[in-house]
């Protein structure tokens, strides 16, 4: 929990806040995965160890950590402090009222064991309407000693008049040359031209998108050869072993969306982009296709996205969706 991820202008900003309100309110917004969640998770062990009444805070503080500290930053770890309450969504599922109600109890307490408490909404636009409606209150009647931080992926989706009540603050999506930096010394990871261009098509330099299927190695490059080539007849390469059987229903939609991306982007200019891998543009040169063959991928595609939106909605099965999709395009 020693790294900051964030600009040094928004670190000096946020202390500055600190220091002047013994309570507020923070959306830390931006593309998913670049590190608001992280320098949150800083804040909040900062402050429930270190945050003095009388003491000027600074997020950078270094101290060495008695036995009490590191009890309390062992139950932030765990999400185990008293006077920490944590709400995060499970995926694709929103937030729903009795989360805010058991955050309302929360906020009527006294802080137990610092002088402080923390309150983490991570993503603030998941809450259901009357769960935003009931959080809106809440921050109407926020007591002294507690500080909230509302983690958005897409600020545009939050409402209005809760963006009137918080000091908000933009992180900027991470360059090529930082995400190569943070994974090599984070992970020991090295990336070649090829994968950089993929990466970026798949998770626009995210750390913490790419870090979610590829934590312990990096074989992004094998993975997708295989899904790609497994329903391009005959295209799998034969140093490719993985089993897409076993690829996360996310990681299939990311593949298959950016593979069918290229391949019209390619018929439509007559040209191959900067987007186009050398593993894509040996498959797409070599397939049969004419303008109706084209037409008809365009056209099952846009059904395939509202399907799987429609999907998501009511918690239908996608891998039937994809299953579909690919038969029908019959590459």
């Amino acid at each position: 929990m020693n790294e900051i991820y964030c600009s040094k202008k928004i670190e000096k900003s946020v202390e500055k806040i600190l220091n002047q309100h013994e309570t507020c309110v923070f959306i830390f917004h931006g593309q998913k995965g670049i590190g608001k969640r992280s320098f949150t998770n800083i804040l909040a062990n900062k402050i429930l160890q270190n945050k003095n009444r009388n003491n000027h805070f600074s997020i950078n503080t270094n101290f060495k950590s008695n036995q009490f500290q590191k009890k309390q930053e062992n139950l932030i770890l765990n999400n185990t402090h008293p006077d920490l309450f944590v709400i995060e969504n499970e995926i694709n599922k929103s937030i729903k009222i009795d989360e805010i109600r058991e955050l309302k109890k929360f906020l009527s307490q006294t802080p137990s064991i610092s002088n402080y408490k923390i309150i983490i909404i991570d993503p603030i636009e998941d809450l259901t309407i009357n769960a935003t409606n009931t959080l809106l209150k809440s921050l109407e009647e926020t007591n002294h000693n507690t500080y909230i931080f509302l983690i958005s992926q897409n600020l545009g989706n939050v409402l209005k008049t809760i963006q009137s009540r918080v000091f908000k603050f933009y992180f900027d999506p991470i360059s090529k040359d930082k995400f190569t930096s943070l994974l090599s010394l984070k992970n020991n990871f090295s990336f070649s031209n090829e994968e950089l261009i993929l990466i970026n098509n798949l998770f626009n330099f995210s750390p913490g998108k790419f870090l979610q299927f590829y934590s312990k190695e990096n074989s992004l490059m094998n993975d997708y050869s295989q899904f790609i080539g497994s329903f391009v007849i005959n295209r799998i390469p034969a140093h490719i072993t993985s089993d897409i059987t076993n690829f996360e229903l996310d990681l299939k939609i990311l593949f298959l969306n950016n593979f069918i991306k290229n391949l019209l982007s390619y018929f439509t200019d007559k040209k191959f982009s900067k987007f186009t891998i050398n593993f894509e543009k040996e498959i797409i040169e070599n397939l049969n296709l004419n303008s109706v063959l084209v037409d008809k991928i365009y056209n099952e595609f846009n059904l395939f996205q509202s399907l799987s939106r429609e999907a998501l909605v009511y918690n239908s099965n996608i891998d039937d969706l994809i299953e579909i999709f690919l038969q029908k395009i019959n590459l």
